[in-house]
């Protein structure tokens, strides 16, 4: 039975929304024409995470690659009617806008987006207070007032601190430059989102944690659970296996289902006063992670599934012996992420600031001999602020425009010293896939940023600086850790660094608020030991240790935003940390001082 009344649309668009999703009032309506428009939604929000190039905005295209038969026929019924995209007389959406040259048309899919996505955040609104929806006016392309003339292509040579009265040089112009691109998925990642991709990346990441967990002292020859499974009478055994189920059960014990590439077996934890180094673990494993278990295997009476009572539980973990490598030259890098350049509330002066620091305009002499040890900068995602990323965005922006942010983004970095390489990675803001891991940013958006000498690359990367390996990954998971794990909180993002070390995984439970695509390689897995694990994502400074691997989480330079505000964030703006390359020390730039 059909249904179409406020009670329904509102759900739907809290349900999109809610998810991240994206919708115009056509396509809402399009909703209403299916047999079970809720439970549709939820079917669609599920398939949309698993399309590589779904960017939030659901449109006819992005419908038509979801399987669902009754959807596929509502659509192609809608689409004779032409309810959701006039295509009279067969002319492209090009040709059919009366735009013809492509930038023109360029700046016609954004405002029409913008437009969008500002017509589904009023609509929820209107059907909440039961009023009619405001007309939406187009915006206007006018940016002269916003982006001042961008005219100097390269970085400058200078130094501002060799002209002052303290005479500092900058030791890190003195040193060649000396990095390798360890690892970068740009370019390799391929799907076609069938089912076949989701079983190989599983088994990839299976086959690659287990091979990590055999390097554990601790760790014995584990055996396949099929093989147990065979055994009829109580005996010792090890196993290795992914989590596909953990719960507690009324007596407090946890119980979990584990599984290899050869079947599944249950494993019972007991919460007692003896195991309570096993229970510390067992409180903080998620689903899909890879654990290690020793035990009894009880085989139970014939017709019931055996159990492993454990008595050892481990992750893969870091080894507490691991000794990082050193650069044999007195450089250090600086870590920033989370800029949102176009945003109202970008701190342009405190990255202006920045930049000041960097050429030895502001500072005591101590200040100033940190900034000249700088060679290399790490930016590591959400740059710009991007465009129609959640609902609403456009009343937060001052530059309404993806082009122009990077236009920005390109003047205020072209006043870096030009011997300082800099690395950009992608967050999630970025005008590339939301589903990790991700490529990096096409060249039309950042070729300003190249010309200058930007170095792009992917998320996650891994760059060696002289020797020390810096693991890059924006963070898109913490937030997902953060509430399954109860002891973790986003103002303490260190402490979620270390669980994601622990489980050697950057994503290490499937299925939540972090969309990862469905490719034949896990390129989320921590194989190799980084010296420094850098992170971003929750605006929030922090610097620690773990077995000896330095951890970031970079801050940001965006003052809170009502989206921040919702998730209980409340930013650390204008905080740079800077690592030493030779002796891994940390300093924490505070840019709010007056030094």
């Amino acid at each position: 039975m059909k249904v179409d009344n406020l009670d329904t649309k509102k759900i739907i668009l809290r349900k999109l929304i809610n998810s991240g999703i994206n919708v115009s009032p056509p396509i809402l309506d399009f909703f209403l024409n299916l047999d079970d428009p809720i439970k549709s939604v939820d079917q669609i929000i599920k398939d949309t995470s698993f399309i590589p190039n779904f960017n939030s905005h659901l449109t006819k295209n992005i419908l038509k690659k979801i399987s669902n038969t009754e959807i596929q026929n509502v659509l192609k019924r809608t689409l004779l009617k032409a309810k959701i995209l006039p295509n009279k007389d067969n002319l492209t959406l090009q040709e059919s806008s009366g735009i013809k040259s492509s930038s023109e048309f360029n700046k016609y899919q954004t405002s029409e987006k913008l437009i969008e996505i500002k017509e589904t955040t009023e609509s929820l609104q209107g059907i909440k207070n039961n009023q009619e929806v405001p007309k939406i006016e187009p915006i206007s392309h006018d940016y002269s007032k916003v982006i001042p003339k961008f005219i100097e292509k390269k970085r400058k040579k200078t130094f501002e601190s060799t002209k002052s009265s303290l005479g500092i040089y900058p030791i890190a112009k003195e040193y060649d430059s000396n990095y390798e691109i360890l690892k970068d998925p740009t370019g390799k990642l391929y799907t076609n989102g069938e089912y076949k991709d989701f079983y190989d990346l599983t088994v990839d990441k299976f086959n690659q944690l287990r091979t990590l967990m055999k390097k554990r002292p601790d760790v014995s020859s584990a055996h396949n659970i099929n093989n147990i499974l065979r055994l009829s009478n109580k005996v010792e055994v090890s196993v290795i296996g992914l989590v596909n189920e953990i719960r507690k059960t009324k007596n407090g014990n946890f119980f979990l289902v584990l599984e290899d590439l050869t079947g599944q077996i249950n494993v019972l934890i007991k919460n007692d006063s003896e195991n309570r180094d096993n229970v510390k673990i067992a409180e903080r494993i998620l689903n899909d992670q890879l654990i290690y278990v020793e035990g009894t295997y009880n085989p139970r009476e014939k017709g019931k599934s055996g159990i492993i009572y454990g008595v050892y539980v481990a992750k893969i973990d870091i080894p507490t012996d691991f000794e990082p490598n050193k650069a044999p030259v007195p450089l250090s890098i600086a870590l920033i992420s989370d800029t949102h350049i176009g945003s109202r509330e970008f701190e342009e002066s405190l990255l202006k600031r920045f930049i000041d620091f960097l050429n030895g305009k502001i500072g005591n002499k101590n200040l100033r001999e940190i900034a000249g040890k700088i060679k290399y900068i790490i930016i590591n995602g959400d740059l710009v602020d991007g465009i129609g990323v959640y609902p609403s965005q456009r009343d937060d922006l001052i530059i309404p425009d993806i082009y122009n942010q990077f236009k920005k983004a390109s003047e205020l970095f072209s006043e870096i010293p030009e011997y300082i390489e800099i690395f950009y990675s992608p967050g999630n803001h970025e005008p590339v896939r939301n589903a990790i891991p991700r490529p990096s940013v096409p060249k039309k958006y950042v070729e300003d940023l190249i010309n200058i000498g930007f170095k792009t690359i992917g998320n996650p990367s891994i760059i060696q600086t002289h020797n020390v390996n810096t693991l890059i990954y924006h963070g898109d998971s913490i937030l997902d850790l953060n509430v399954l794990i109860p002891e973790l909180e986003n103002n303490k993002p260190i402490e979620t660094m270390k669980e994601l070390l622990r489980c050697r995984h950057l994503a290490p439970t499937y299925g939540k608020k972090t969309q990862i695509a469905p490719i034949n390689k896990d390129w989320l897995i921590i194989d190799k030991i980084p010296e420094i694990f850098h992170t971003g994502h929750v605006h929030i400074n922090g610097i620690g240790k773990y077995r000896n691997v330095t951890l970031v989480n970079s801050g940001c330079f965006q003052a809170q935003t009502d989206f921040m505000k919702s998730f209980g964030i409340n930013p650390t703006p204008g905080i740079v940390p800077i690592i030493e390359l030779d002796t891994f020390k940390s300093i924490e730039l505070n840019l709010k001082n007056n030094n």
